[in-house]
């Protein structure tokens, strides 16, 4: 028997060595490599050059919806003016696009001057810009509302993702939420 002590061990060892590192037959899933981040817009260094675009909708509020925020019963307003207001690199405000007019399904795009992203207030125009309410064409629906603070303080930007390349410029299309006039006389509720 003691002549089979070292060969006991010595299949002992070898058994526990393998069994160590054996996994059954099973294999484990290498893990996944994470999503990759989404890519954000970053403007190479040796071009700076940027057409910033503005869109959205202007409509006429029903009068059922006069003193809330609803645009339900809402028509596009053709003709309406609104307005691109940005402040540049010092928090100063400047006009870069004096007036976008609304086509006749009330869309409008608003184009800006050709520009720096660091010309905008903290490099980003979604955080420099904000559209308003101008005027509009109909006498019977020219009371600007506050719907998206398109009169008072200004509707914001919403990045959407749309960008491309165009002409040694990068172009960005931002939108903005609906904007509304309302009737100037409404027949009272009842």
């Amino acid at each position: 028997m003691a002549d089979f002590l070292p060969l006991a061990i010595l299949v002992f060892v070898s058994l526990m060595s393998t069994g160590a590192t054996a996994n059954y037959g099973y294999t484990t899933p290498s893990p996944s490599p994470p999503p990759p981040p989404p890519q954000q817009y970053t403007p190479s260094a040796h071009s700076d050059k940027l057409l910033v675009k503005v869109e959205g909708m202007v409509y006429c509020q029903s009068c059922v919806q006069r003193n809330t925020h609803s645009l339900e019963g809402a028509k596009p307003l053709p003709k309406a003016e609104v307005s691109v207001i940005c402040h540049d690199a010092k928090n100063r405000a400047m006009v870069r696009c004096r007036r976008a007019v609304a086509n006749d399904n009330g869309y409008f795009l608003a184009e800006l001057d050709e520009t720096k992203v660091s010309d905008f207030y903290m490099g980003d125009p979604r955080k420099a810009c904000y559209v308003r309410l101008r005027a509009s064409p109909d006498i019977e629906c020219n009371n600007p509302t506050n719907i998206n603070y398109s009169s008072i303080e200004g509707a914001p930007l919403c990045d959407e993702g749309k960008r491309w390349a165009d002409h040694g410029y990068y172009n960005i299309m931002y939108a903005t939420g609906p904007l509304a006039f309302r009737p100037a006389i409404c027949p009272p509720k009842h």
